[in-house]
C-alpha cells in the first residue's frame, strides 16, 4: 500500500553560548514516499524514502530577528551542504511492524545505517511518529557558526504525519 498524503517535518534546536541568537527551525521534506506491506490486512513491513534535495524552511522561532525569505534560502543551502545532499540525497528506512505498531528496522542517512525502533501512533486514519535522530550518529557534523558559539543541536526530531487509507 502506497502512502502519499501527509507531512514529514524536521524540528531543530540550537545550542551554544549564543543560542539565543539562533532560530529553532521547522523544515519540511517536500518529496517523500512510503510503502506499507500488508498481511491479512495488517501492516507488517514499511519502507520510507525522503528526498533531502526537497527540504524547505516551514518556520523558525526565536532568534534576534524574524526569518526573511533570503534567510530561508541560506538555511536550505547550509542544510544541503551540511547533509552533503549532492552525495547523499536520500534518507531511507526499511523495517518491520510489530504488534502495538512498534516499528523496527534500519535507517540510512548520510551513507550511514543505524538500527531504529519507534512507536507509531495510529488513530483517526493517520499514522504519526516523532523520531529523535542524533546527527553525529550518522557522521553529520551539525551546522555551526561563530566558532561553535551558535550551532544546530545534534539531536533533531523527525515528525511523520501520514494519512492511512481504509
Amino acid at each position: 500500500m502506497e502512502l502519499t498524503e501527509g507531512s514529514v517535518l524536521v524540528r531543530t534546536g540550537v545550542e551554544g553560548a549564543a543560542s539565543r541568537m539562533g532560530h529553532r527551525l521547522v523544515l519540511s521534506v517536500q518529496t517523500w514516499s512510503a510503502t506499507v506491506g500488508l498481511a491479512a490486512g495488517q501492516p507488517v513491513t514499511v519502507a520510507f524514502r525522503a528526498d533531502l534535495t526537497s527540504l524547505k524552511v516551514r518556520s523558525g522561532s526565536g532568534g534576534v530577528t524574524p526569518l526573511t525569505p533570503v534567510d530561508k534560502q541560506v538555511i536550505v543551502r547550509n542544510a544541503a551542504k551540511t547533509l552533503e545532499v549532492s552525495r547523499y540525497p536520500e534518507v531511507v528506512f526499511t523495517g518491520d511492524v510489530h504488534p502495538g505498531y512498534l516499528v523496527t528496522g534500519e535507517l540510512t542517512i548520510h551513507g550511514v545505517s543505524r538500527p531504529l525502533q519507534t512507536p507509531i501512533d495510529l488513530a483517526e486514519g493517520r499514522a504519526r511518529a516523532a523520531i529523535p535522530v542524533v546527527q553525529s550518529d550518522f557522521g553529520i557534523k551539525a551546522y555551526s557558526l561563530m566558532l561553535g558559539q551558535l550551532k544546530v543541536a545534534d539531536e533533531v526530531i523527525v515528525e511523520l504525519d501520514v494519512a492511512v487509507p481504509d
